[in-house]
This record gives structure tokens, sequence and C-alpha cells, in this order.
């Protein structure tokens, strides 16, 4: 195993090496003058052949399930025609009478005596509206119109 870690390591110092000298200038055999790649021959070309597998794919279809129609034989009623009529006894209910006393205990309340207030009338004072008419005595004789009395009227705004 360490053989084989240093065969391949030297295979990668020598192509890197190999490379570097002859792309900055460095003698290689078979190669022109010339840095940075530019200096190999195009007359010595070297063509490699290497088969290539191609996958080729087969088409291989696949069954889709698809509903059959199967024929269901359905049953048919066919009527018989019978010579008497067929009795079916049906049960009915019958009334039974039930008697049974249940006796139920009724409480009477006792009746007793609520003591009322008696009501009574209070006379209260409620305002009463009193327009008054008030002369108002002039000195002397003015040519202005003066009112001899004032009426006052309150409004509320309701």
């Amino acid at each position: 195993m360490k053989s084989f870690v240093c065969v391949a390591l030297l295979c990668a110092f020598a192509t890197v090496n190999a490379g570097f000298s002859s792309s900055y200038g460095g003698g290689g055999g078979g190669h022109e003058e010339g840095g940075y790649g530019g200096g190999h021959d195009i007359s010595h070309t070297v063509e490699i052949h290497k088969p290539v597998p191609v996958p080729v794919y087969q088409h291989v279809s696949v069954p889709i399930p698809h509903a059959v129609p199967v024929p269901v034989p359905k049953p048919v009623a066919v009527p018989v025609p019978q010579p008497y009529p067929v009795h079916v006894h049906v049960p009915q209910p019958v009334a039974v009478p039930v008697i049974k006393t249940i006796t139920v205990p009724v409480e009477k309340p006792v009746p007793f005596k609520v003591e009322k207030e008696v009501h009574y009338h209070v006379e209260k004072p409620v305002p009463v509206p009193v327009e008054k008419h008030i002369q108002i005595p002039i000195p002397k004789p003015v040519p202005v119109k003066v009112p001899v009395y004032k009426t006052i009227y309150h409004h509320s705004k309701h």
C-alpha cells in the first residue's frame, strides 16, 4: 500500500514539473521554445482513441390496469300467482285497563297576617309662576318710547 502511494505521488510530481518546465521556457524534447504553453509543436499530434461505453436504454412497457366491464346478473322478481290469500299474522296491541290509586299529600299553607303601612297625604309646596306688572316711574317726559312695564318670560331649551 505504501509503494502505491509513493508511485502515485512520484507520477503527480513528474507531471506538474513537466508542465511547468515546458510552459515557462524550460527545455523539453520535441517542443519549440516559448512560454505559457504556447510552445507545442503542431506537426507532432497524438490522437488517442478510447472506446466510450454508451448506455442504450431499452423501452419496457408497463401495463396499465383498465376497468373491464364484467356483466353482473341482477335478480328479476317474477310474481307467482296464488289461488288463495295468504294470511300473515300481525300482532295488534290490546288495551289493558290499569287501575292504580296514588295518594299525594297536599300541604295547605297556613295564612298569616301581614302588616302594611298606612298611606297618608302630605302637602308639599308647589312653585306657581306669578306674572307681575311693575310700573316704572318716569321723573320727566322724554321723547323716547320707554315701556311702562316689563314682562319676563323664562324659556328653557329641551
